[in-house]
């Protein structure tokens, strides 16, 4: 049981990287081209021959089957006996999504195996692995341009990396600011965003609308969108905040990492937010989030009826 693996969850960079490891630790480099071996779930006679196969030069062959909750009966049965007396130079690792615990094989299966969870990592999570990525590499981040990556981003792991590795060649060992994040991962989107808002708070969803053409027209996918307006809000509940202190526009500008003249605008805005509005706002953006990461709502279905009912808040 030990030396076979179940690695299950929705975070696909999570399961590649846990596949990496369990190779990696029965592996080295020039084992790896002859006795390691990658298989679609119904490719179960080439994945019981490679068990069943001794390894070559090597004390460890590693066979691993993803998308295993697509197994057919049949092979789960036979993975299952073979797992009753399994080989002790061959490492089985099944790899696959979360649905995979509600299968009736599962209890068995599972117990035959030793469990790695790949989940998706919580918020608090991401934002510290964010940090300790800059901070490994000597680069400071404010912590508004940490909120916006996250914003931006939000859960995909695997697009995270790729624009903090952008992030860190753009900054030249440099603090990363807001305007690097808008400018190289947002793509220079915000003045669109602006317009986006200014019709929405026209309530004008005919020209909310056309804004929102005009973002998917700059290669805009619909999460991005959603994370814009998630930033926006969450700087007006802050502006807000700050402003009940009595903070002076100078603190607020530094607090919120902007610019005196980029804040002030900001600060405008935030005056037609009162605190119904904040919460209405934000109780929309997480009823759309839901809607979509759970597929009750086609994308941009959901973006347009998101756009309509903010106007009408």
């Amino acid at each position: 049981m030990k030396d076979n693996f179940l690695i299950i969850g929705d975070d696909p960079y999570i399961k590649e990287k846990e596949e990496k490891a369990v190779r990696d630790k029965f592996l080295s480099a020039g084992e790896v081209d002859l006795n390691y071996s990658v298989y679609a779930p119904e490719e179960i006679e080439s994945i019981m021959n490679s068990l069943g196969t001794a390894p070559f030069l090597a004390d460890r062959r590693v066979v691993v089957v993803r998308e295993a909750e697509n197994l057919s009966e049949s092979s789960m049965e036979a993975l299952s006996v073979y797992l009753d007396a399994p080989l002790g130079t061959s490492t089985l690792v099944l790899s696959s999504a979360s649905s995979f615990s509600k299968n009736k094989h599962y209890k068995k299966l599972s117990s035959k195996l030793q469990l790695i969870k790949a989940d998706t990592p919580s918020p608090v999570k991401i934002k510290t692995g964010i940090r300790n990525f800059f901070k490994k590499k000597g680069v400071e981040v404010s912590a508004p341009a940490l909120e916006l990556i996250y914003e931006l981003k939000g859960d995909d792991v695997t697009l995270i990396k790729a624009e903090l590795e952008k992030l860190l060649n753009f900054s030249g060992g440099k603090r990363i600011e807001v305007e690097h994040v808008e400018s190289l991962v947002g793509r220079s989107v915000t003045e669109t965003v602006f317009k986006l808002v200014d019709a929405i708070n026209a309530k004008d969803t005919k020209w909310a609308l056309r804004v929102l053409n005009d973002l998917y027209e700059q290669k805009k996918q619909v999460y991005e969108i959603v994370g814009y307006l998630s930033w926006y809000i969450r700087i007006m509940q802050r502006i807000k905040l700050l402003a009940s202190r009595g903070e002076n526009e100078g603190t607020i500008s530094s607090d919120i990492g902007y610019s005196p003249a980029y804040a002030r605008r900001l600060q405008i805005q935030a005056k037609k937010y009162p605190v119904a509005r904040v919460d209405k706002w934000v109780s929309l953006l997480m009823d759309t989030d839901i809607d979509i990461k759970t597929g009750r709502k086609e994308a941009s279905l959901a973006m347009e009826m998101l756009i309509v009912q903010l106007a009408k808040s």
